[in-house]
Formats: C-alpha cells, sequence, structure tokens
C-alpha cells in the first residue's frame, strides 16, 4: 500500500501557486478533507488522491512519501591488538622526554580510533590515566618542596635526595602500570585501566 505525504501533497500545492480553497474548489474535495489531509490527520485514499492528483496535474506517485533512505551500515572495525599493545605502551615515551606520554598517545589514538576496534576506548583511558599520573606527579613533587622548606624551617636539617626519590616513585609507579596493563591486554583483555573501587 502507498504511503502519501501530507508535506508533498502542501509543497505542490503551494508550488502551483493554489490555495487549499482553489485546491478544494478544483477537485472536488471539500477543504476541510483538505486541510486534514495536509495537517498529517487524514491519509488520503482511493477518490480523494485521484482527485488531488488530477487538480494538481502530477501523477499519483508524485503523491507518494519519498522512500526512507536505507541504512548505511557502519563500516566494521579491524581488529588489531598489536596496535592497543603500541597505543598502551606508547605512554612510556614519558621515559625518553617529559610530557611525550600524553603527545604520542593522543597521535595515536587519532590516527586509528575509527577504523581499529577498541582503540577509540583505550586510547581515552590511556590518555586519562596519564593526565591523571601528570597531575599526581606534580603534585607529589609540591609536597616534597613544601616538606623540605618545612624541614629546612623548622628543624634545619635537609632531607637529601627527597625530589630524587619522589621522582624514582612516580616514574615507577607509571611504568609499571603500563607494564602491568601491557601483559593484560597480551592475554586479550581489553577492560584495562578502569578504576574500581
Amino acid at each position: 500500500m502507498s504511503t502519501f505525504s501530507a508535506a508533498r501533497i502542501s509543497d505542490l500545492r503551494k508550488s502551483k501557486g493554489l490555495s487549499q480553497e482553489l485546491l478544494a474548489e478544483e477537485s472536488g474535495v471539500s477543504l476541510r478533507t483538505i486541510q486534514r489531509v495536509e495537517q498529517g490527520h487524514t491519509i488520503p485514499r482511493g477518490h480523494t488522491v485521484q482527485a488531488l492528483a488530477a487538480a494538481l496535474d502530477v501523477p499519483l506517485e508524485a503523491l507518494q512519501a519519498a522512500p526512507e533512505p536505507a541504512a548505511v551500515p557502519a563500516p566494521a572495525l579491524r581488529s588489531d591488538p598489536e596496535f592497543l599493545q603500541l597505543l598502551n605502551l606508547s605512554a612510556l615515551s614519558f621515559l625518553v622526554v617529559p610530557l611525550l606520554n600524553l603527545v604520542v598517545p593522543l597521535l595515536l589514538w587519532r590516527a586509528r580510533r575509527h577504523d581499529t576496534a577498541h582503540v577509540a576506548d583505550l586510547g581515552r583511558r590511556v590518555l586519562g590515566f596519564q593526565i591523571l599520573w601528570q597531575a599526581g606527579s606534580f603534585f607529589a613533587f609540591l609536597l616534597a618542596v613544601v616538606g623540605q622548606l618545612v624541614a629546612a624551617r623548622y628543624f634545619k636539617v635537609v632531607v637529601p635526595g627527597l625530589f630524587v626519590g619522589v621522582m624514582v616513585v612516580t616514574y615507577a609507579l607509571n611504568a609499571l602500570t603500563i607494564g602491568y596493563y601491557a601483559l593484560q591486554l597480551r592475554r586479550g583483555r581489553i577492560d584495562v585501566y578502569r578504576i574500581r573501587l
């Protein structure tokens, strides 16, 4: 059964320069019926459709609703476990230059997030953890500075190696976390960098 479009009928009437009253007069269809058809309250059938098509001087098909475009399936994402591993391990670049642990994963994530399975989600989680680590490291060093100042001022003591110790602990924590999740990814678990309380 054909579906007739209220908007199509209204558009055709207007394009012909006809008012609803004039269309009613030319088609022999009541004004009230035309109003209800154009408002979508009534679906025109039989004689009404033929009369409207004749008055508008169009074939019956012109009054039909345009077919819905077929949904285009999203392209299938390819699986690439090695790339997931690379994305995770790229965060180790902080060992070479600080902040590369944000730049390198970001570039890899942006390059493949739309065509490789799980990259969009994993990339967000890797970057989220690295941002959290950067902020945590900053506050750890800030706390070390405050601790060193308090020790020097009130106890006349300087804690040797405090800053190196903070750096070793924070760097080791990040490297061990990346290594742990690399093992999880190797085992096929992609649900990594999730904080569970």
